[in-house]
């Protein structure tokens, strides 16, 4: 597997600070393609709801709309759970230039040979763990996963709660564009 997604790495040895900060990199441009697809979604949920709220619409349309603007939350909430992830990279790639940057000290104190020495696994935890404590120290760096809280809900009867919602939420709006 290798330490921070890099297949080779197996120790803190193994990595340097220009590959991680390469994989920084390339984790912001998914961080922003992620974004992306999180916005378009989003339209198109919005587009389907407004266009299927209008007083004209027949049931069927509104069925139909239905369905899409489901379809459009569920790659919505796919991208948005793949965004955490690479966040969480980043992190742990961040923490990691850290601890390289606090070589020197970290050598004085003997640590770093601790930090060496760890094997593959409990290094990746150990580093995951520091990004989650330099998280706590950035209290406005996760503000995007505050704005991603998906309300999940079981599924009750053969369509989907969230096809329910959105056919409830076009209901809703096409009732008070006839007032």
């Amino acid at each position: 597997m290798g330490i921070l997604w890099f297949g080779r790495a197996k120790t803190l040895e193994d990595l340097n600070i220009k590959d991680l900060r390469k994989e920084r990199v390339r984790q912001e441009v998914e961080q922003d393609q992620m974004v992306s697809r999180i916005r378009r979604a989003q339209d198109e949920y919005d587009g389907y709801l407004d266009a299927a709220s209008e007083p004209y619409v027949g049931e069927a349309e509104v069925e139909v709309s239905a369905y899409k603007m489901d379809r459009a939350m569920k790659r919505k909430t796919t991208a948005e759970n793949h965004l955490q992830q690479v966040i969480t990279r980043i992190q742990v790639i961040d923490s990691t230039v850290d601890i390289f940057q606090l070589r020197k000290e970290l050598e004085k104190k003997g640590i770093w040979k601790v930090i060496a020495g760890m094997d593959e696994d409990r290094l990746q935890e150990q580093l995951e763990i520091f990004a989650g404590e330099r998280k706590e120290a950035q209290l406005g760096v996760n503000k995007i996963a505050e704005l991603l809280d998906v309300d999940e809900l079981d599924v009750k009867a053969r369509r989907g709660a969230g096809y329910r919602r959105a056919k409830d939420a076009i209901l809703s709006a096409k009732e008070i564009k006839r007032v």
